[in-house]
């Protein structure tokens, strides 16, 4: 394809788009047979043009011929964002042109930013992808209007103007995230309204301090929205419940990532992640990197993609922490089920004797937690069992002095327990990451070491 071609246009998105339609409720065998079929291409592919994969595959004397089941991936090395950025050029395939790839980078939420090389076929199949899903739940991303509240920004000449949103080929709303104040809630509640959406596409720390907002102002849709599409972070239930509650709407919670290996959708019988093996294959592994099986075990989610052939990555570890589901679902689809993804390794906290806690159930728990008068918060942890809470407030909180700060501390505190200290300071401004994301933790600690 040429560098400059609409993914969206071209016949291997069409042709993507029908194989994942017919193929979604193939039954297990078949599926099976297809990620092995799937799984011999990509080695015989690496075997002859990756590098680090022809090392790999030499040193265990195998060949791809040899992979006529999903488990002879475990002969092969697990690899991290470390391991690819040591040699990231033993990771291209030699028939590759580099003039013809695009360069998406990951957010770097573990302090460690990550380059991945595509091409336009592999961001064909991914656009179909989400097309794909989207028609899951009777959308369409070429004919039904939306918004797009993500991390967009708006010529400055709009906002000096008081307008945070441009229209984008008459159905997408393109709104900022960046302007959302209890003062302009209402404006921006009015706007969707007046768009009249089917959907919203989201992050969940996008979208939660409107959802907060037209909460405590009774703001109320006009009209339902039915479904609201949020992706590229943890979202916990709490954050769920809030989201649903101001728009009346269904959350759907989308896993995906930079890297392109997984893709996970629920469906409209189910929450459960349905993790669709057209585009990889998904290992859940515990900390002893065995398989985990059991419904409600927990491991952490490694992917080995089958759509980039560019930069093809096997047996990538996420850093995901993830909750194994049940074995099947009402809808039909013979996917392997995730419960809930909990969030990153390095999402979690330690705790003065080093036990590892995750954070954001603690933080994000709207039953316990009053978070009226602030805006946005970020925790910084530098040393186990410290937590430093860095808040920005909203205006009428800046010169009340320090109670709501240690009233806050003290809550969090009892959730979290008495292996943690927690302090609280004010702040002028948190930024976020260059593509729009909010990291409502900035761990400074290697939590991966800590517990290998």
């Amino acid at each position: 394809m040429a560098a400059n071609m609409n993914p969206l246009s071209t016949p291997l998105f069409i042709e993507r788009k029908e194989f994942l339609s017919t193929s979604q409720y193939w039954d297990a065998a078949r599926l099976e047979a297809f990620q092995i079929r799937k799984l011999q291409h990509l080695m015989w592919h690496v075997q002859r043009n990756v590098p680090f994969y022809q090392k790999a595959l030499s040193k265990e004397g195998l060949s791809w011929e040899d992979f006529t089941h999903p488990r002879m991936i475990r002969r092969l090395p697990l690899i991290d964002k470390k391991t690819i950025q040591a040699d990231p050029d033993a990771f291209l395939s030699t028939t590759a042109t580099r003039d013809h790839l695009i360069h998406r980078t990951t957010g770097g939420s573990t302090g460690t930013p990550l380059t991945v090389w595509t091409d336009m076929d592999f961001l064909a199949r991914d656009k179909a992808n989400t097309e794909h899903y989207m028609n899951v739940f009777g959308l369409d991303i070429f004919s039904h209007r939306s918004v797009r509240l993500y991390g967009d920004r708006i010529d400055d000449s709009l906002t000096e103007q008081g307008i945070y949103w441009r229209v984008e080929h008459e159905r997408k709303l393109v709104m900022s995230p960046y302007h959302i104040t209890r003062d302009s809630a209402a404006l921006y509640m009015r706007i969707i309204a007046e768009h009249r959406p089917r959907y919203i596409h989201t992050r969940a720390s996008a979208i939660l301090p409107l959802a907060r907002y037209a909460l405590e102002a009774g703001l109320a849709p006009s009209e339902p929205i039915r479904h609201i599409f949020s992706d590229g972070e943890y979202l916990t239930k709490g954050q769920r419940r809030i989201i649903e509650q101001a728009f009346q709407a269904r959350l759907v919670n989308i896993y995906g990532h930079t890297e392109g290996a997984l893709v996970g959708h629920p469906c409209p019988m189910s929450d459960s992640l349905h993790f669709m093996p057209q585009v990889g294959f998904l290992e859940l592994l515990d900390e002893n990197g065995d398989e985990v099986t059991e419904p409600g075990a927990k491991g952490e989610m490694v992917g080995t993609g089958f759509n980039n052939m560019s930069f093809p990555l096997i047996r990538y570890q996420t850093g995901d922490i993830a909750v194994q589901g049940g074995q099947c679902c009402p809808c039909g689809r013979h996917y392997r089920l995730i419960a809930e993804v909990e969030g990153r390794i390095q999402d979690y906290v330690v705790d003065s004797i080093g036990n590892l806690v995750p954070l954001a159930p603690a933080v994000f728990n709207y039953n316990d937690m009053d978070w009226r008068g602030v805006r946005e918060f970020k925790v910084v942890q530098e040393r186990q069992g410290e937590l430093q809470f860095l808040i920005l407030p909203e205006d009428e909180m800046r010169n009340v002095g320090p109670g709501p700060l240690e009233d806050l501390c003290l809550r969090i505190g009892a959730i979290l327990g008495r292996n943690f200290h927690l302090t609280a300071r004010y702040v002028d401004s948190l930024p976020k990451t260059a593509i729009g994301k909010y990291r409502y933790l900035d761990q400074k600690l290697n939590v991966r070491e800590l517990t290998s």
